[in-house]
């Protein structure tokens, strides 16, 4: 008799399913100055849809209620989220962080909720770049 085999199921899907498992994976190597909530990949899975980005919304029509699933409310489908811990950063001491001036453009995006996991890290590098050409070399 053949046994058949259940293929692993991840609650994840697409850059969630990813971010989970390098970050399951990686959080034995956790460094210290690494993220903890994150493991340094300054992203972490919706809490609302639970990395699936979707959301089971009730549709009220007059006779039967229904559920259908939309696109998560919280991360707009994506499925994983910008840290709240280290702002995306993966970091651990952001003490301070949104006050410097290379963060100027990371605050701006994040007042306008324009702030996608994963672009933190480049516009951090980018901000100190563009200072570095700016200011005058004494």
């Amino acid at each position: 008799m053949q046994q058949h085999c259940k293929p692993e199921v991840h609650p994840f899907q697409g850059v969630a399913a990813a971010l989970a498992a390098s970050s399951t994976e990686a959080k034995a190597d956790i460094g210290p100055d690494t993220c903890r909530e994150c493991a340094g990949t300054g992203a972490v899975p919706c809490d609302m849809c639970g990395g699936t980005g979707k959301w089971r919304a009730l549709s009220r029509k007059r006779a039967k209620d229904t559920y259908e699933f939309t696109e998560c409310p919280q991360c707009f489908g994506r499925g994983v989220r910008v840290c709240g811990v280290c702002f995306g950063t993966g970091a651990r001491n952001v003490k301070g962080l949104l006050r410097r001036p290379e963060a100027t453009g990371l605050v701006q995006k994040m007042q306008h909720g324009e702030l996608r996991p994963g672009e933190v890290q480049e516009l951090l590098k980018q901000a100190k770049e563009d200072l570095a050409k700016t200011e005058p070399r004494a």
